[in-house]
């Protein structure tokens, strides 16, 4: 069905005949294959003997729709469409390690067992958001994987602006907001041994569609669509954010990464909350080092190094 997708983006009247040709099935496949796309809200004019036309698409993250008009050397270059899963995640971890490529792309319209960071459940409602796992492979140290946390979410946050005009501001180490409201929250998964990275994936989940949210989220959460007033085009979102990860591995290349990420900050400046197994603290985001962790000043005047993988940060003035 993708691959008769794909060559009715291209825009042109094709007859049923040479879709058949192309692909190597019947006349009778391909009516229901374009039947299946039908109903999945494309409108597909048939014209006679000349074949089908594509006249307009729905909403939809199907390969072929991401990729039309993608413009990157390998981020996304290959994508995974699945209308339901468990996790992105999950799937692009076996992906990884059957050597898919560097630049991968999982990606669902419903996620049945999303996960967030330490554990939690991330609410992955059909067609509503962006649930999306890409897989990286990094020539680095284990330790330096946390800058790549950060570089996801400046891409997340850059695409988001692109694409609805909203300031996004990534909340450290990764969650976005927009507004003081979570839209997108990620998970990143690294496969390694001591010395040296084998992959990463780092899931992605953006709020888009969502206009009712669980009563424990309800006043922290929102959704694109909801804080742009408009109805966001998730395909030209996911685009964007493969566009701006290149532009930021560039960035990184050229050591101004983290510069451009402290830009994005909500973080830095604010008060906040440092809650840790071994004690909890507040005190005000000074800094956020070229390694990723950030640094508090407490209420005693002591600085305080705080890393992402022991503590949770939380805002005291509202959930930046």
């Amino acid at each position: 069905m993708e691959r008769i997708l794909e060559r009715l983006l291209a825009g042109e009247t094709v007859s049923g005949q040479a879709i058949s040709a192309e692909l190597g099935i019947t006349r009778a496949a391909v009516w229901k294959q374009i039947e299946q796309l039908r109903a999945l809200g494309f409108v597909i004019e048939s014209q006679g003997k000349q074949g089908y036309r594509l006249l307009s698409c729905p909403d939809s993250l199907m390969a072929p729709v991401i990729a039309r008009g993608l413009q990157t050397r390998w981020a996304g270059r290959q994508i995974v469409y699945l209308p339901s899963v468990d996790s992105t995640n999950r799937r692009a971890r076996q992906l990884a390690a059957e050597g898919a490529p560097h630049g991968t792309l999982v990606i669902a319209d419903e996620q049945t067992a999303g996960r967030g960071r330490r554990g939690r459940g991330w609410i992955s409602p059909a067609g509503e958001g962006v649930f999306m796992s890409l897989i990286l492979r990094p020539q680095s140290h284990p330790s330096e994987v946390a800058r790549l946390s950060m570089q996801t979410a400046l891409a997340v946050a850059l695409s988001i602006a692109q694409t609805t005009g909203l300031d996004a501001r990534i909340k450290w180490p990764n969650d976005i907001v927009c507004g003081g409201r979570k839209v997108c929250g990620m998970l990143l998964e690294m496969n390694a041994d001591e010395q040296e990275v084998h992959d990463v994936v780092a899931g992605i989940g953006i709020n888009v569609h969502q206009t009712q949210f669980a009563p424990e989220i309800a006043q922290t959460a929102s959704s694109l669509d909801l804080l742009s007033g408009q109805r966001v085009c998730r395909a030209a979102l996911v685009r964007a954010f493969l566009e701006a990860f290149e532009r930021t591995e560039a960035l990184a290349a050229q050591g101004a990464l983290m510069d451009a990420y402290r830009a994005r900050s909500a973080t830095l400046g604010q008060r906040v909350q440092v809650i840790a197994p071994a004690g909890s603290f507040t005190g005000t985001a000074l800094e956020v080092t070229d390694s990723g962790s950030l640094i508090v000043e407490d209420e005693e005047g002591q600085r305080r190094e705080v890393l992402a993988a022991d503590v949770s940060v939380r805002g005291l003035m509202g959930y930046a």
